[in-house]
């Protein structure tokens, strides 16, 4: 057994017929199993054989008996591609932040608004006692312009917005470049020369190409000089509690409440904190640092967003080794024209950038399963270039190529054909268990009990947990 810290698991097994959450039928199909101490490099694998957590709990769908086939799905974050749809919700909330607009008013009249340009000021001097509007002196007409395609066949034709933005900045970038090549250096100037404009701070830039960035939409506010409203963003470890998570445990609790009865309509409970405690609070995943792992460690996280001061917002998170998976978001209803869920996850996905300077290792975004059958869940694969896991051969394949698959059937061998499961276990014997205390093979086990009638049982373990895994786990027998 592989190291002095080891995974303890206990499997328990298929499932009986459940209540569906996306079809609302009895029929949702999973295995299961539980861990109370699970190593984070141990999850990145169990995620990669379609296992998903839920507090302590793990649960893999049984893909070909489940009534709605759960596909995991993953995002390249290093080469995500911002959609129309992604920046106009990047642009409605740096609207909100900086002028306290929103999505189809005007600015809110009890909210302060950006002060307006002072008025052109008349300059006077004094001829002979009297007082002389300069404002009022003719000035040389310019000459005739070309004639457009317009309404006014007399007037130039219209021109684009984003003519007019590329126009500007490519003056700011001449500018730049004058004055760079006057006092900064040479070498710096021949980058803006190029058209180029490169800024060394984490606010950040314009890419090669001169369109903005995920990182520059969400900067934005942060250059402006007043924002009506003040926006942070805060990673917090709930388990084991720190201290900002205890300032907040109460307001964090009661936002996932409110977002439960309002935006999912459940019925009021007492065991609602509970419940927020078990599944998004406790956590079996033991915190570590890699050599060249984020300065945060991995784990599990809260993201706190916080509005003047008010958090409106927690997006729960797992950090592994290769990737960030979203668990899970609650916020404030009242948020809602915010696109809060949509803002949020480009927000992650940003994170997961950002990450990736420190640890390379560290590139995608897992955003759960993907329903195909379930209209509220196919928005995932609206993030660019995303992936599902084929769920016989554990190999991820461009979700371009499977929707055609899923549009026949729901559940399908996504994957070429030749394409096999290169981590399926083949024995038993050499699985290691966790027997009184004592840690032995699943062979040794047996020979100290002539009757081993879980022996199905473990063999299923290992088929689904795949061999890599499985010799880095402690499956406990009683």
């Amino acid at each position: 057994m592989e190291g002095l810290d080891p995974s303890i698991v206990e499997y328990s097994g298929a499932s009986e017929k459940q209540r569906c959450t996306y079809c609302a039928r009895d029929g949702s199909r999973f295995h299961g199993m539980w861990s109370d101490s699970l190593n984070v490099q141990e999850y990145q694998t169990l995620l990669d054989r379609g296992w998903r957590r839920r507090g302590h709990f793990f649960y893999k769908p049984t893909m070909d008996t489940t009534c709605c086939p759960q596909y995991t799905i993953r995002m390249d974050a290093m080469n995500f591609k911002l959609s129309k749809s992604h920046k106009k919700v990047l642009k409605q909330m740096n609207k909100y932040l900086m002028y306290g607009q929103r999505k189809g008013k005007s600015q809110e009249s009890h909210e302060e608004k950006p002060e307006p340009e002072p008025e052109r000021k008349v300059d006077q001097c004094p001829i002979d006692g009297q007082t002389e509007d300069f404002t009022h002196v003719p000035v040389t007409k310019s000459p005739p312009t070309a004639a457009g395609m317009g309404a006014d066949p007399n007037k130039p034709a219209m021109r684009k917005a984003k003519h007019i933005r590329l126009e500007k900045r490519r003056q700011r970038e001449l500018m730049n470049m004058q004055r760079l090549s006057a006092g900064d250096g040479c070498k710096t100037a021949q980058r803006y020369s190029k058209g180029i404009e490169c800024q060394e701070d984490n606010k950040g830039s314009l890419s090669t190409s001169g369109k903005k960035t995920l990182s520059d939409f969400i900067c934005e506010p942060d250059r402006f000089q007043k924002c009506v409203h003040k926006f942070e963003v805060r990673l917090i470890r709930p388990t084991p509690k720190s201290r900002e998570f205890l300032e907040t445990e109460t307001e964090s609790a009661e936002i996932f409440k409110q977002y439960r009865t309002t935006i999912h309509n459940y019925p009021p409970d007492e065991s609602e904190r509970n419940e927020w405690l078990n599944y998004l609070v406790h956590s079996p995943l033991k915190q570590g640092r890699g050599k060249e792992g984020p300065s945060m460690g991995y784990g599990t996280f809260h993201q706190h967003y916080i509005l003047d001061g008010k958090l409106i917002a927690v997006g729960v998170l797992d950090i592994l080794p290769y990737c960030v998976l979203s668990v899970y978001l609650y916020y404030l209803p009242e948020y809602r024209f915010l696109s809060i869920g949509t803002y949020t996850a480009l927000r992650e996905i940003a994170f997961v950038q950002e990450l990736n300077k420190t640890s390379p290792d560290l590139r995608y975004y897992y955003m759960g399963y993907y329903v195909h059958s379930c209209s509220k869940i196919t928005y995932k694969s609206h993030y660019s270039p995303s992936f599902l896991l084929c769920p016989e051969t554990y190999t991820w394949i461009p979700v371009s190529g499977c929707i055609p698959k899923l549009g026949i059937r729901e559940y399908s061998r996504l994957a070429t054909e030749g394409v096999e499961d290169s981590d399926r276990q083949q024995e038993v014997d050499n699985i290691p268990v966790l027997f009184c205390g004592q840690i032995m093979t699943f062979g040794n086990y047996t020979t100290l009990h002539e009757k081993t009638p879980d022996v199905t049982d473990v063999m299923e373990y290992g088929f689904l947990v795949g061999s890599r895994c499985v010799q880095k786990l402690l499956l406990v027998r009683k």
